[in-house]
C-alpha cells in the first residue's frame, strides 16, 4: 500500500527578526563546536529538548536574556560572541517553512520531520492613528 503521508507541508511562522537571527547564530556556533541539540540543552541545565524546540521554529520556545548567559557559559565565550553577526532589518518577519518526513538509512519514511526555512519576508505593521 503506498504511503499516504504528504511528502512535505508548508508552514508560516511570524517571529521577531532578532529572535530568528539569534537562533540561526546559536545553531551555527553549536554545530561549529560539534554540540548536538541535546548536549547544548544539558550544558545549559534546561529541560530535555529545549534547544531542539527553539531551532524547530514551529514551537513557542525562544531564547531569552538568561539563556544568552547560559549559552555563552556552555560555549566558554563572551556574551557578545553569541549575538547575531548582522543587525535585524525588521521588527517581525514571516518564515515560510517546509516540513518533510525524514528518510531513514534503510529508505523507510520516519515519523520525525525536518524543517527548512525556504523564505523570509518582513511583516510591515500599520500603526494605529498614523494612516493617511
Amino acid at each position: 500500500m503506498p504511503n499516504s503521508k504528504k511528502p512535505f507541508e508548508t508552514v508560516f511562522i511570524d517571529i521577531s527578526h532578532l529572535d530568528y537571527l539569534l537562533i540561526v547564530r546559536v545553531k551555527a556556533l553549536r554545530t561549529d563546536r560539534g554540540f548536538s541539540q541535546v548536549v547544548l540543552t544539558q550544558k545549559m541545565g534546561l529541560s530535555e529538548g529545549f534547544v531542539g524546540k527553539v531551532e524547530l521554529f514551529t514551537e513557542r520556545a525562544k531564547y531569552n536574556i538568561r539563556h544568552l548567559y547560559l549559552i555563552a557559559k556552555s560555549f566558554e565565550c563572551k556574551l557578545e560572541d553569541i549575538l547575531p553577526l548582522e543587525q535585524p532589518q525588521h521588527d517581525m518577519v514571516r518564515l515560510t517553512l517546509q516540513r518533510m518526513n525524514k528518510v531513514n538509512k534503510d529508505g523507510t519514511i520516519s515519523n520525525k520531520k525536518t524543517t527548512e526555512v525556504i523564505k523570509i519576508e518582513p511583516i510591515e505593521k500599520k500603526h494605529l492613528g498614523k494612516e493617511k
